[in-house]
């Protein structure tokens, strides 16, 4: 049996440092090699209706793992002796039923919580400012402090190489992991919810990511070329240009966000219907549109299943299978 505690940055707990999204991508990462897993969130702040709890429950429940999951301590407890010990049987109570028990820290800086198991290995989840300092990043995971992996997340993606070359010297194994869309996606319900727009025809695929957002305008390339470069995207012109969303309706955009008064043609619906790519009609012009996004990020949640299989995936490419293997082993 294994117990992995997940922890985020000590010096300065940072919210969103992504140590749920760890803790689902090793739950989905058990599950594809046949371990049966086990999650725990010792103590919360809402403790009875704690979201990383609720979608954990529901990952957990997709699979073969241990569904049930603890409810959590009130996260004042966590100095309280007594709830400690409570916490310590409830994990020796999923390890009983699990191969790999995989708990997750309280929000709480400077504070690991636990140890709750003598079999119990601890991954540090670090998420660093937007212009990090490789040297700053080497110090705060002083590996001294007996950790058995780190997670640096949410690089930026020019930096990447950089941060993991001057972490390679680490003796327990460093994840690197640059940002990434699909983790900042959102659904495309969720962009015509945001930009207040109404549906033209009866919503299809409205569950599909958004990783980005193209303009429609006058473009030089032909139309596949310039709307194929890039996957799960959006793409927002004016609803009096059927051109221009012919040419954009690939398999690449997920939903056309058509702006300004007036209505899309037949011909586009019955495209649009075929394809089975939403469209969204505000009446706000195509650069207020734009504009409008402010904010949408705030609405990315990275709790869902599809993230957890995509921060897996990312877990898997830049912290190396063998070195996950010997995590969850």
């Amino acid at each position: 049996m294994s117990v992995l505690h997940i922890v985020g940055n000590l010096a300065n707990f940072q919210p969103g440092a992504g140590k749920t999204s760890v803790a689902a991508a090793l739950l989905v990462i058990a599950n594809a090699s046949g371990k049966k897993a086990a999650y725990y969130k010792p103590f919360s702040s809402d403790p009875d209706a704690d979201p990383d709890v609720a979608f954990m429950s529901g990952l957990l429940q997709s699979t073969s793992s241990v569904s049930a999951v603890p409810t959590p301590r009130p996260l004042s407890f966590i100095s309280d002796a007594a709830s400690t010990d409570e916490a310590k049987a409830e994990v020796s109570r999923l390890e009983s039923a699990a191969d790999i028990v995989i708990i997750e820290a309280p929000a709480v800086t400077g504070h690991l919580g636990g140890p709750y198991s003598q079999n119990q290995k601890t991954l540090l989840v670090h998420r660093s400012p937007p212009s990090p300092h490789a040297g700053t990043i080497a110090t705060d995971i002083d590996a001294t402090k007996g950790f058995s992996g780190f997670v640096i997340n949410a690089i930026p993606i020019h930096r990447r190489d950089e941060v993991a070359r001057d972490l390679a010297g680490q003796s327990v194994p460093v994840a690197v992991i640059p940002e990434s869309r699909g983790m900042l996606s959102v659904t495309v319900e969720q962009l015509a919810e945001h930009v207040n727009g109404q549906w033209v025809l009866d919503p299809v695929n409205i569950d599909a990511p958004v990783e980005r957002f193209m303009i429609g305008g006058n473009i030089m390339d032909s139309g596949p070329t310039y709307f194929g470069r890039y996957a799960n995207q959006a793409v927002i012109t004016r609803v009096e240009r059927p051109d221009i969303q012919m040419a954009c309706m690939g398999e690449n955009t997920k939903c056309l966000v058509l702006t300004g008064p007036g209505e899309p043609t037949e011909y586009i619906k019955a495209e649009a219907l075929k394809r089975g790519i939403p469209l969204i009609q505000v009446r706000s012009n195509t650069i207020d549109t734009a504009d409008s996004l402010a904010g949408l990020l705030d609405k990315a949640d990275a709790r869902t299943t599809k993230k957890a299989r995509h921060f897996a995936g990312l877990l898997e490419r830049y912290m190396g299978a063998e070195a996950l293997e010997r995590l969850l082993s």
